[in-house]
């Protein structure tokens, strides 16, 4: 049995059903500019907004709390810091995985979290926690560093290695240039948009260095410990109170902190009667009734024993360097971070001549 259908339907429903196929073929145009269009919105996204890095980040979750204290061995650094604080850590919600490391001075202790943790919020609560994991450490000594908490991030590289050095001329020694690194590179380079950190590395650090005399230390009945004593009590800034005269009111501030040698070199150190003075010859007959650290040691504006060097390869040479690491954000775009950091450098060199500053990717 064959039934028909009436024209008029069959045209009604071709009028209502969309061809998409015929639809492109009969308006070419704006096909094209769909497709110009997503391939324009796709270079854009890639070229301007998409960050580009040396490698896919994915954010690291481990803490690690590090703690110094010199004079103790492993065994003792095991015993009084990493397994008390190994005890508080536990408490901390989402913990994975708690592991410590012990050496001579040294103690680690590494926190991981499952991937995709909230790392900010695990951060703050180890923080938290090792506040009150303080109370029970061991006293601080006059050697102690202090504990602290940092994330470990090891796909946060550098994305660019600075070597710092002078030009060949000598007015920048080492010294010099740690101290320009620790100071004003460091501080230029934080204000380029997307920088995370900026870590200077090499040898070189100020410090006065007091060579004593021991003779004559002995002659006027001094020790060592007297002499730090000493500097220790003078090289201070801090608040001496409030002086009233009337209704009115000053604030007074002592600030004797050590600058230079020559501060040094004229602490007082013993007052003493000129007929009391030791029958020595290493003391003058005539010698004053103050003893200043002058008279017992000298000042050596130098550095610190060097435990660690960065050298830099130019031209087939190995010289003495700074380096200066600069990190980005994790989310940033390495190409936009480094010209950043290119830029701030030529503005640096100009305000400090005399120096070089050569990158290395």
């Amino acid at each position: 049995m064959e039934i028909k259908v009436p024209q008029r339907i069959v045209t009604a429903v071709r009028a209502t059903t969309f061809n998409i196929s015929q639809w492109s073929i009969d308006h070419p145009y704006p096909v094209i500019a769909f497709y110009v269009g997503v391939v324009l919105l796709a270079i854009i996204a890639i070229g301007v907004y998409m960050p580009r890095r040396m490698m896919p980040y994915v954010q690291s979750p481990l803490i690690g709390i590090v703690s110094m204290m010199p004079g103790l061995s492993a065994e003792e650094m095991e015993m009084y810091i990493s397994k008390p604080i190994e005890e508080q850590m536990v408490n901390v919600k989402g913990l994975r995985y708690l592991r410590s490391s012990s050496q001579d001075g040294l103690s680690i202790v590494s926190l991981e979290f499952p991937y995709g943790a909230d790392m900010k919020k695990a951060l703050f609560d180890v923080q938290s926690l090792m506040n009150v994991a303080q109370a029970n450490l061991p006293e601080t000594g006059a050697n102690l560093k202090p504990s602290w908490v940092l994330a470990i991030d090891p796909l946060n590289i550098p994305v660019l290695s600075l070597s710092l050095r002078d030009d060949g001329n000598g007015r920048w020694s080492q010294d010099q240039l740690r101290e320009l690194a620790d100071n004003e590179i460091v501080n230029r380079l934080k204000t380029v948009p997307n920088v995370y950190s900026v870590v200077p590395f090499g040898g070189y650090r100020r410090q006065l260095q007091v060579i004593v005399d021991r003779n004559k230390l002995a002659a006027y009945g001094l020790s060592i410990t007297t002499l730090r004593d000493v500097i220790d009590k003078y090289n201070v800034a801090k608040p001496g109170g409030i002086l009233t005269a009337g209704a009115n009111e000053a604030i007074v501030r002592l600030d004797s902190k050590v600058i230079g040698p020559r501060d040094l070199l004229n602490l007082p150190v013993l007052s003493i009667a000129p007929n009391l003075l030791p029958e020595s010859g290493t003391v003058p007959a005539l010698a004053p009734r103050t003893v200043f650290l002058r008279d017992v040691a000298k000042v050596e504006d130098t550095h610190w024993e060097r435990r660690s060097a960065y050298h830099y390869l130019h031209d087939g040479k190995v010289e003495n360097s700074i380096e200066v690491a600069v990190l980005q954000d994790p989310d940033a775009s390495s190409p936009k971070v480094i010209t950043g950091v290119r830029q701030e450098l030529s503005r640096l060199e100009r305000a400090y001549p005399g120096h070089q500053i050569r990158c290395g990717i």
